[in-house]
């Protein structure tokens, strides 16, 4: 059975949309709608997390306090002001730093959940003019393996992750998160259209687990969404 995709829980909110990298998009709200945290959860980690857009929806929809992590300092500022405007600046805050660099912010296994929508682009393939654009579109192997480092270290024991991911480079994330003692449980193919490849791939597990994957069934894009 196929599902097709809603984006108007989070179009509910308001945000700031003046920097590219900053706008929200279908990766952006396919992961915060599908990133489930559970009713025991109470502290929420994202890993990248831009203006701010799914930091601020996980807050405000689940009452949770949530840490976000960006490197980019204008996206930071961007995203407290989003923050504010939806009300739940006691609820979330934003970190400006790299995410190799979070243990020297936050407490070690003191989060319930980790959520991650890093750049897609591990892959060979053409690369932009613009240094900056690069840097929020494509990621090198190191720093993959950062971002799986963050979450380990970050996720108490069991603790639940949510990666979204483009789908040529999932079986090196898998090799990654495996390799870190991540089980992965879920996976779910989100689509633009049917007739052609996925266009990202959701996937989530839990920290210290073997995998044992369930394969769901595909989130469509709606032709308006395309």
């Amino acid at each position: 059975m196929q599902r097709e995709f809603d984006p108007s829980p989070i179009r509910k909110l308001t945000f700031e949309q003046s920097l590219p990298e900053g706008r929200t998009n279908h990766a952006t709200v396919v992961l915060a709608l599908y990133s489930k945290i559970p009713r025991n959860a109470k502290k929420v980690l994202e890993l990248g997390s831009g203006s701010g857009a799914v930091s601020i929806f996980l807050a405000h929809t689940y009452g949770c306090e949530v840490v976000g992590i960006e490197k980019n300092e204008i996206l930071v500022s961007i995203a407290r002001k989003n923050a504010d405007l939806n009300g739940v600046m006691e609820k979330v805050r934003f970190i400006n730093c790299p995410v190799g660099e979070v243990t020297r912010h936050l407490e070690l296994e003191s989060f319930d959940v980790v959520v991650s929508n890093p750049p897609h682009l591990l892959h060979a393939g053409k690369t932009s003019p613009y240094t900056e654009r690069n840097s929020w579109r494509r990621l090198d192997e190191e720093t993959a393996h950062k971002f799986i480092e963050a979450a380990r270290k970050m996720l108490k024991n069991r603790g639940l992750f949510y990666f979204l991911l483009h789908p040529r480079d999932l079986i090196r994330w898998i090799r990654f998160l495996e390799s870190e003692k991540f089980g992965i449980h879920r996976l779910l193919p989100i689509y633009g259209n049917l007739e052609k490849q996925a266009r990202l791939i959701l996937i989530s597990g839990r920290k210290n687990s073997s995998s044992e994957l369930v394969v769901e069934s595909p989130l469509i894009f709606s032709r308006e969404e395309r």
